[in-house]
């Protein structure tokens, strides 16, 4: 894996996606080598699966076409020769749910993976010696015949299926593994990696993601006494990802919040060279969720119907948050029987944001109804940023 450079088609297909053409996941009964365009959506191409690569999907249109749609991974394996579609490839084209459209479960494909290779190979064996005609049907179909016997096992979890599907998509595509965190992300945070790098340099950001691709290393020649491990990464949000790095003397305080897979807000600055328009991501502190929240959340918003609601819903909403005193503004939405709507700062009531408040008000009005505001730090020059030498150091450019 490049490091210091991401995958153009993972560029191309993140471009579709904030074009909001949608990108549908390969399948093996429509799919062709290339990318191909169905009805207005993009299908991803068998060729561009890792592990599988253009002879397997050469391999597989191919007998597709002469034979017609793939009834389900026995009858593949038996149709597709081994030595062009080979185990490898049949794993990756499951992670990637390209058997979807023949019904059971991707994890259900998995288990009987090694099952179906055996049998197509020994099918593939009969049929050359010419012994298929004493045991089949008389039918043109696959010797075994029928419906695929699956054992009785649940999906993956979606962030197993995600990870899947990344680990041979190069991308995440039926869903985001960020998706739920997103709303979250678009209050508190300053930019998405999208944004944040077309910045300056130098510029002081607030992101938000998932940690992945760490490596932990360490600076040739520190100083005597000095630290010297640090670590680099990719934050990835739902926007795509920025390159970052915790250099050793951050890496003291915060190095323990680099896992993988981990979800954070991460405050740092924006590293370019002298020409480039690659941005990096130097890291100064990470910042877990939820003290996020506690940390710049402003105010609370809350939308009174009253048709909906009822005439006692600001009475009892009134009784709540005098329960949850604090120090966030609390904003009121009040839409009248007769659609006019009234917008209220409630300069006399402060309240505190914590869950219990949250699922009471929800309770009362609906979770569309409730959402928080928030004061995040604007982006700004960083003011006593490291030299550009030192962003620079020799062990990044090397990685």
């Amino acid at each position: 894996r490049n490091f210091k450079k991401k995958d153009s088609l993972v560029e191309h297909l993140e471009d579709c996606r904030r074009m909001e053409i949608e990108v549908v996941p390969p399948d093996v009964n429509r799919s062709h080598g290339d990318f191909t365009v169905v009805e207005g959506k993009i299908v991803f191409g068998l060729a561009a699966i890792k592990g599988c690569g253009g002879q397997a999907a050469d391999v597989i249109t191919a007998e597709r076409k002469s034979g017609g749609p793939f009834r389900d991974l026995f009858e593949f394996c038996e149709r597709c020769d081994p030595t062009g579609v080979n185990r490898g490839a049949i794993e990756s084209l499951i992670k990637a749910g390209a058997f979807d459209s023949c019904g059971g479960r991707r994890s259900q494909w998995l288990a009987v993976l090694d099952k179906a290779v055996q049998a197509g190979a020994s099918a593939l064996a009969d049929r050359k010696s010419g012994q298929r005609g004493l045991f089949d049907s008389g039918d043109d179909g696959p010797a075994t015949g029928g419906k695929a016997i699956l054992p009785d096992l649940p999906e993956w979890p979606e962030r197993e299926r995600l990870a899947n599907e990344k680990e041979v998509l190069g991308f995440y595509l039926s869903s985001h593994p960020l998706a739920e965190y997103q709303s979250t992300f678009d209050t508190y945070c300053t930019h998405n990696t999208a944004t944040a790098a077309t910045l300056p340099h130098k510029t002081e950001v607030l992101l938000g993601g998932m940690l992945s691709a760490i490596k932990f290393t360490h600076s040739k020649n520190p100083k005597p006494g000095a630290p010297s491990k640090y670590a680099m990464f990719d934050l990835e949000d739902m926007a795509g990802m920025i390159r970052s790095i915790v250099w050793p003397s951050d890496f003291v305080n915060i190095g323990h919040h680099v896992q993988a897979d981990r979800v954070l807000a991460v405050r740092g600055t924006i590293d370019k060279r002298p020409g480039s328009e690659e941005a990096n991501l130097i890291v100064n502190e990470f910042i877990p969720l939820e003290e996020l929240k506690a940390r710049y959340t402003k105010g609370v918003a809350v939308r009174v119907d009253e048709q909906a609601h009822g005439e006692k819903a600001l009475e009892r909403l009134r009784e709540i948050v005098r329960g949850y005193p604090g120090n966030c503004e609390l904003q009121l939405v009040l839409v009248l029987a007769d659609g006019c709507k009234v917008y209220c700062r409630c300069d006399d009531v402060r309240v505190e944001l914590n869950d219990e408040m949250r699922v009471r008000i929800e309770e009362l009005v609906g979770a569309e109804n409730f959402r928080t505001f928030a004061a995040p730090p604007a982006a700004k020059p960083a003011s006593n940023g490291r030299s550009r030498s030192h962003a620079r150091g020799p062990a990044l450019a090397r990685v």
